[in-house]
């Protein structure tokens, strides 16, 4: 039994140390290109990029389709299965394939439709190429398998790739292009990279599928998938709703901001990535451990991140300084100043989606996210048009904050229903 537990607080220990080296390189690029954009491509540039990048990302997330939990979450009850393994890798990667060729034919009727879009339209086709890296970067195999170094190594890779290839040839607004196609270069090499190693080295074999087996993981997906899109439509939508009514200096403003809470908000990624097999598992094996390791987790997350909140609240004015490389303007360090407040309950949005899909309550989930949602697109329109950016922003922190605690509250009542049966 001893031995047992070591072996796996050894796997969790280097699963997360894996990822805590995913997340400082994740850190430390943005860190370094961050600034770097802002200041060659100018506030206006950068809000352009913004929006473009924002766009470009829906489609990661339709390609996604939710499989980086469902499909996670499968491999690792299949481990030992490896014609089961085959078919779960199979089914996901053609899927993934199909749904980012649908994304293309969307984005190509926004641009033949839009004149917002189609005086760019050569930047969004070059920005899809991300797209494509990210569908090839079979990330949920290695986190079913508990392999996460793997996806270090080659995520290291794709980035100091990107990284080097900015400095060396972006220079000014008018290289703009040059971001999307080093940016998809880097995805592409990483994503191929990846597969091969999957393929090779832990001979998975890939197979046509049966389209009844395909429309079984469609199926599987489908809540989380819903659940993701709402959820990245609420924060991706945001920026491009805002691009329409304000200008690209203010959309650059906010996107600044918004990228700066992103990245402090995913300082614990790595915890809940890590965890995430191993509680799956453990939900198996004893649910009144499933639920202590959970409420364990959550503390630590909440003794981290008020800290950082304070921290943020503090330093706003030398943060945003630091980055843009200048004085910033008082209505970004306003901004920043209000969506520092969600940085206390971001990571419990990833925690609970977690633990909404170990107890097979994806459907719930979809539920909490997609009312939030609608929420959100009821009144952003009118919160930005009568009140302005700063009150739109204080209103995503309340969206954020809503969607954490529903989720909390749903699982807490599942808790006392799951002890009370194990009696």
């Amino acid at each position: 039994m001893a031995e047992n537990q070591s072996s796996t607080l050894k796997r969790l220990s280097d699963n997360f140390a894996s990822l805590v080296v995913l997340q400082g390189i994740n850190y430390l690029v943005p860190l370094i290109i961050f600034p770097y954009l802002v200041r060659v491509l100018g506030i206006d540039g950068f809000g352009l990029y913004s929006f473009i990048f924002y766009v470009v990302w829906i489609g990661v997330v339709i390609s996604d389709y939710g499989f980086d939990l469902t499909a996670t979450k499968l491999i690792s009850l299949n481990t030992k299965n490896s014609a089961k393994t085959d078919e779960i890798f199979s089914s996901v990667l053609i899927l993934k394939m199909f749904l980012s060729i649908l994304f293309l034919g969307f984005l190509t009727i926004l641009i033949l439709t839009f004149d917002k879009f189609n005086k760019d339209y050569e930047l969004y086709y070059l920005a899809f190429g991300f797209v494509i890296g990210q569908v090839l970067f079979p990330v949920w195999f290695y986190q079913g398998i508990e392999k996460m170094r793997y996806i270090t190594i080659l995520n290291a890779v794709a980035k100091i790739i990107f990284t080097l290839l900015i400095f060396i040839f972006v220079k000014s607004i008018d290289d703009l292009y040059l971001v999307f196609i080093f940016n998809g270069l880097g995805a592409i090499v990483a994503g191929g990279l990846a597969l091969y190693i999957a393929i090779s080295k832990f001979n998975i074999s890939f197979k046509m599928q049966k389209l009844s087996t395909l429309i079984y993981y469609l199926k599987d997906g489908w809540y989380v998938f819903t659940s993701r899109v709402a959820v990245e439509l609420y924060t991706s939508a945001n920026i491009i709703i805002l691009g329409f009514f304000v200008s690209n200096t203010v959309l650059g403003y906010f996107s600044i901001v918004e990228k700066i809470i992103r990245a402090l908000g995913s300082i614990l990624e790595p915890l809940t990535r890590a965890t995430y097999p191993y509680l799956n598992k453990l939900f198996i094996e004893s649910k009144k451990s499933f639920y202590k390791r959970n409420k364990q987790l959550a503390l630590i997350i909440f003794a981290i991140m008020l800290p950082v909140t304070l921290l943020v609240n503090y330093f706003g004015y030398e943060i945003l300084k630091l980055i843009s490389g200048e004085t910033p303007p008082q209505i970004m360090v306003e901004l920043l100043f209000s969506f520092s407040f969600l940085l206390i309950f971001y990571q419990y949005g990833s925690q609970f989606t977690n633990m909404l899909v170990t107890l097979n309550e994806t459907k719930l989930l979809n539920k909490i996210v997609v009312f939030a949602v609608m929420l959100n697109f009821i009144f952003a329109v009118p919160i930005i048009y009568f009140i302005g950016v700063k009150g739109f922003a204080w209103f995503c922190v309340f969206i954020g904050f809503f969607i954490a605690f529903t989720k909390g509250y749903f699982i807490y009542k599942f808790k006392s229903r799951d002890l009370w049966e194990s009696h």
